[in-house]
């Protein structure tokens, strides 16, 4: 790769705009709304989402993990090819100007209006649903005490960490009754006699421990559940307030006084809890969870990202310049020879990622400081695509016999995957690892072949979604929770609500672009150029849209159908 720093100096490329990948790069924003929209329909999702659907169903979490798998994997793919390409245009100041002002202006506009107004939005549907329960409370406490139990029994995919944490008694159950396992862990490696110590939920402790739960198992950082019966209130409600679950001070220390006793008694050992001291500091353990699990960025987290990938790319260009390394053959990207060595690489960042037995594909990094884990695995996804930009692939070679791969994919290799969820020896995670990844790749070839077969010519909706679609994606979270608080006790079928949350948000969010987004400067800081209100022709080959490696979500997220407790 020994190039000049000189655009026009640079080696020639395919000038020829991918328009295949364009579409797949607003399908893969879009697909940001459904997954989201989709999660107030996941059964025991309330406790880390704001709401909670009536007409919830395990079905919408299969969804998510379908799509959650690959998108963002292939996101990053994408837009690793077009940070290549607009380096090989333009070259490597103009690629960092670039992305300054189309990702890294346009995420710290959106963390000062859009995160402050998704943080309203939740508390708000937050407070109306307790509000709601309050008054349900009112009623006869046997009737609903019966209804909630035979709600639970219908529904065989219960989120234990969830009503656990939550106090729901029913719920837990209806675990129980069903076999679930009392020493499940999630991806802290909590189990739920863990998740009760913490909040000081006794009734719920008494019930796992009558289960036979294990007072020996460690989590992820080798604390005992007793352990956490000393935890400072800082740090426990600096915990709290990240999962948004609403506790007392006086009821989890008072909790934690019975579950203490009630260890001792079992045990004869003396078993003691927080005093409640330590409420001036949350701690080493609190500046941990500030650091890398604090929802500073929640789903921009993807813009952050993508800000070091682009450093990091510009710095691993000036290494090859002055070290003169040569580039990667074209047939170790594009031939079948690629999986033997992207599908182990990948799996090693997976291996770490997705500990929980209800976790499917890549973890979720929303902090300050991002996961080490999270940042090589998304890096790897990145860098193949900034190498199959060189490859000079126009023929999509590498999505050859997608009409083959995605129902392999779907039908085989996501079903196999799931089949191994929470797995704890180290073959059956190294299995689990490879079965992800290889889900991921086989999805993320296709879908390319998918868009080559059927989108590969320049077309004005193309070009508008691809635009439009990075305005959608950021604005989306707060009226998606809004019509989801709407829609929650509808006695419809969850499809239907599910379909009209997703159709309005985005409808909606399309109008919202086209009146308040595309002919004005937020229209220039998120697509590069102000378009005339009327219907703009289709740009010339080569140019490049917006944000060019810069468009996701993520999030995904929020891992399907486990708690963060």
């Amino acid at each position: 790769m020994n190039t000049p720093e000189s655009p026009s100096a640079l080696p020639a490329h395919p000038e020829e705009r991918r328009h295949d990948l364009d579409a797949l790069r607003a399908f893969a924003m879009l697909l940001g709304i459904v997954l989201h929209g989709a999660m107030s329909f996941i059964p025991g999702v309330g406790v880390i989402w704001g709401v909670q659907d009536s007409q919830s169903n395990p079905l919408y979490g299969l969804l998510l993990s379908a799509i959650h798998g690959w998108r963002m994997p292939l996101f990053f793919l994408v837009s690793g090819f077009f940070t290549a390409m607009l380096w090989r245009k333009r070259g490597l100041r103009a690629l960092l100007v670039h992305r300054f002002n189309r990702v890294f202006l346009p995420m710290l506009l959106a963390m000062v209006t859009v995160i402050p107004l998704i943080w309203v939005v939740s508390g708000y549907v937050r407070s109306r649903g307790a509000a709601d329960n309050a008054q349900s409370a009112k009623q006869p406490q046997r009737a609903s005490r019966t209804e909630a139990t035979d709600s639970q029994l219908e529904n065989p995919n219960v989120d234990v960490f969830a009503a656990v944490a939550t106090g729901d008694q029913a719920a837990l159950a209806s675990y129980l009754q069903q076999g679930g396992d009392v020493d499940a862990k999630n991806e802290r490696g909590s189990t739920p006699l863990h998740v009760a110590c913490l909040f000081g939920r006794a009734d719920m402790a008494e019930s796992l421990l009558n289960a036979d739960a294990s007072l020996d198992l460690r989590n992820n950082d080798g604390v005992r559940p007793e352990d956490l019966l000393t935890l400072d209130w800082g740090t426990t409600s600096f915990i709290a307030r990240l999962v948004q679950l609403p506790v007392q001070r006086d009821d989890v220390l008072e909790g934690r006084e019975r579950i203490a006793k009630s260890i001792s008694e079992r045990t004869g050992r003396s078993v003691r809890a927080s005093s409640g001291g330590g409420s001036g500091s949350p701690g080493m353990a609190g500046l941990i969870f500030l650091l890398f699990y604090f929802p500073v960025f929640h789903h921009l987290w993807f813009l952050w990202f993508l800000c070091w990938f682009v450093c990091g790319f510009a710095v691993i260009v000036k290494i090859t310049q002055t070290l003169h390394i040569p580039e990667i053959p074209g047939f170790l990207l594009t031939s079948a020879a690629r999986y033997a060595w992207l599908i182990p690489l990948a799996a090693v960042p997976q291996y770490f990622m997705a500990t929980s037995q209800y976790s499917y594909g890549p973890d979720t990094s929303i902090g300050l400081v991002p996961l080490p884990a999270v940042f090589t695995y998304y890096a790897i996804f990145f860098g193949y695509g900034a190498l199959y930009f060189g490859a000079d692939d126009r023929e999509a070679t590498v999505g050859r016999g997608f009409w083959w791969t995605l129902p392999i994919a779907l039908l085989i290799l996501f079903p196999v995957g799931l089949s191994l969820l929470g797995p704890e020896s180290t073959g059956g995670r190294v299995l689990f690892a490879v079965m992800q990844v290889s889900y991921t790749w086989a999805m993320s070839f296709a879908m390319i072949g998918l868009f080559h077969r059927f989108c590969n010519s320049r077309r004005f909706w193309v070009r508008y979604l691809s635009d439009s679609s990075y305005w959608l994606y950021l604005a989306h979270l707060p009226l998606v929770m809004l019509l989801q608080f709407l829609v929650r006790d509808w006695s419809l079928p969850s499809i239907l609500k599910f379909a009209f949350v997703c159709s309005v948000t985005t409808g909606l969010l399309l109008i919202s672009y086209q009146l308040c987004v595309r002919g004005t400067w937020l229209g220039v800081l998120l697509n590069g150029r102000k378009y005339p209100l009327r219907p703009a022709t289709a740009p010339e080959p080569g140019e490049e849209s917006a944000p060019e490696a810069g468009k996701e979500s993520a999030g995904a997220t929020i891992v399907p159908l486990e708690s963060n407790a």
